[in-house]
């Protein structure tokens, strides 16, 4: 573990780190996208006594090195930090890594695979797998995510995923993007093996009145008029769920 002069640790704790999130729009407070580093930035690391959230800013890996190596000055990251890039466009964004092959989707407790229309709402689809739209490039995964009330968190077309600034709390961690309705309420676990592989972990969402349940090895689907139906350890190859009420 590094300490600084002051004897304070490299690590920033979770409440810190979440109020920085929150600050800067869950992304890179100069470009907007999604994946990031903490840096301190007045003081920096090496003067300051503690980890203070005012005082540090998320930054994606190539605008962290463009100043790490004095391409760019901290000048720059503080005026971005007064408008930060995700709070002006709503989102922070990335995209996912598919190649050449067909995703499949796991959701929760069904597997999907080789399927064009995975999951439709009412017909509409919740997730829509395209064909690469010219040959060598890839396939092209579209979805949604809301939260329990409704609103919309997560969004993902042609394998570019926003994440929505008004959530409480959005992470970006490893393969993994957590979405936080308060605290100790994740309403979506998402995590993906790239090149193909889509995992819903966790979810707690509700969409055009059904509410889907998910966590580990089961989905459950809740009806308006108060039914359920449950999927567990299923594998659906080249056909679709149906949801309708």
């Amino acid at each position: 573990m590094t300490y600084n002069a002051f004897g304070l640790s490299r690590d920033i704790s979770s409440d810190v780190k979440r109020l920085v999130r929150q600050k800067c729009g869950f992304g890179c407070v100069i470009c907007g996208l999604g994946i990031v580093q903490y840096e301190h930035v007045d003081p920096e690391f090496k003067d300051a006594r503690k980890h203070d959230p005012d005082a540090i800013a998320l930054l994606c890996p190539q605008c962290h090195a463009k100043i790490t190596t004095g391409m760019w000055s901290k000048a720059r990251v503080k005026l971005a930090m007064r408008n930060p890039k995700c709070l002006q466009q709503g989102y922070s964004r990335e995209f996912f890594d598919i190649v050449d092959d067909h995703p499949s989707l796991q959701f929760g407790g069904v597997l999907l695979r080789n399927c064009p229309t995975p999951i439709a709402v009412a017909g509409h689809p919740l997730f829509s797998i395209e064909p690469p739209e010219y040959p060598g490039e890839p396939f092209r995964f579209s979805g949604l995510f809301t939260d329990s009330n409704g609103q919309v968190t997560l969004s993902i077309e042609d394998n570019e995923w926003k994440a929505a600034t008004r959530s409480w709390d959005v992470e970006v961690k490893a393969n993994s993007i957590t979405i936080r309705e308060k605290a100790r309420k994740i309403h979506l676990l998402l995590k993906v093996n790239p090149p193909k592989e889509i995992i819903v972990e966790r979810l707690d969402m509700v969409l055009a009145g059904l509410r889907f349940e998910a966590n580990g090895d089961f989905l459950r689907v809740h009806f308006p008029n108060g039914g359920c139906n449950e999927f567990t350890s299923c594998i659906a190859d080249n056909c679709m769920i149906g949801m309708s009420f």
